[in-house]
């Protein structure tokens, strides 16, 4: 049942335009029924994001906390992490006083420190800073300096700027909290030199063309198994429950993993009797994904081959997505495996 609309109340235009990320302000409309997230989706952006912190704010930073291990299990900083992170405090430290988020954020892609340097990494980078409150303004502070709400935290200057506060009210000339710098980081000492950069991995030689999934043409049905490659030297597969297209006519399938990683790719006599692989934790995971038979790396190789048993039910929530997310995703079912090492 969808919440009553909130009635809208216009403000002052000081008080800064609230546009939800997107680039223009949103309108007043009806609440969906309350959605849990998909851990393993959020996860996948993480991986790509650095973060994920987004517009979901704390109900990430929690589904972040919740997969992680041990605190003795953390990833710790090497002396070459510790040296960029001075680096890059360095660089803000530097920035012309006028500078906003947006330019910051150039010069950080600019100087290639971070090792995936894309703008939303960088952007990632700022924003954690900005909400911790090394980046804030003595209207808009951290969280570290003040608790703010999400509608405060979602104030911007106009609705060009898409940083939610207190990043996206910063300048350089509001320079960094020092103090919160020394108290969250002094720890990590700067190293007296450059650190070196961690070697680049052995580039591994090209697929052969025999090395490819022999596909059978025709429309995605229930009963389909497509092969999934993950690498050039690592296959697995995900069997098709069923097919349909929603609303706007995109043809879905509903998928699973099967048990099976192969170093070749895998043949219909090769899936013969293998069950379903689920989740590290034990969960069993499905999902409803769009490109079959049109996704690279994503290939039919059986049809009409009856659905393996299993002991867990259907999941609760079946997320949807494309099916060059089966590439992404078997990270969280198959535990990581050597990488074939060969020369160019």
């Amino acid at each position: 049942m969808a919440h009553r609309a909130a009635r809208h109340r216009p403000r002052p235009r000081d008080a800064g335009a609230s546009d939800g990320g997107h680039g223009r302000r949103q309108l007043p409309r009806l609440l969906p029924p309350r959605r849990a997230a998909d851990p393993t989706l959020r996860a996948y952006f993480r991986h790509l994001q650095g973060a994920g912190w987004g517009t979901g704010g704390p109900v990430e930073g929690l589904l972040a906390l919740e997969a992680t291990g041990p605190v003795d299990g953390w990833p710790r900083p090497t002396p070459r992490d510790i040296w960029v992170f001075h680096r890059l405090l360095d660089l803000l430290r530097a920035l012309p006083a006028d500078t906003r988020y947006g330019k910051a954020r150039t010069a950080l892609k600019d100087a290639k420190l971070l090792r995936v340097n894309n703008p939303y990494r960088c952007e990632t980078v700022l924003e954690a800073l900005a909400t911790l409150g090394v980046m804030q303004t003595p209207e808009h502070p951290g969280l570290f300096t003040r608790w703010t709400s999400a509608v405060e935290r979602d104030q911007r200057p106009s609705t060009k700027v898409e940083a939610p506060a207190p990043l996206g009210w910063w300048r350089a000339a509001d320079g960094l909290d020092e103090q919160l710098v020394a108290r969250l980081f002094g720890h990590l000492k700067r190293p007296r030199q450059e650190p070196p950069a961690e070697a680049a991995e052995p580039v591994r030689r090209k697929p052969a063309a025999g090395a490819r999934a022999k596909s059978i043409p025709g429309p995605p049905a229930a009963g389909d198994v497509h092969a999934v490659r993950l690498r050039e030297d690592l296959w697995t597969a995900a069997y098709c429950h069923e097919v349909k297209a929603d609303h706007r006519g995109i043809v879905r399938g509903r998928v699973e993993y099967l048990d099976l990683l192969s170093p070749t790719p895998p043949t219909a006599e090769q899936i013969a009797g293998i069950g379903f692989r689920d989740r590290r934790n034990g969960e069993r995971w499905q999902s409803w994904v769009a490109g079959l038979g049109k996704t690279t790396g994503v290939t039919r190789i059986a049809v009409d081959v009856p659905a393996p048993s299993h002991a867990q039910p259907l999941p609760e929530r079946i997320p949807g997505g494309q099916a060059s997310d089966l590439k992404h995703l078997a990270g969280w079912h198959f535990p990581a495996t050597p990488r074939t090492r060969t020369s160019p």
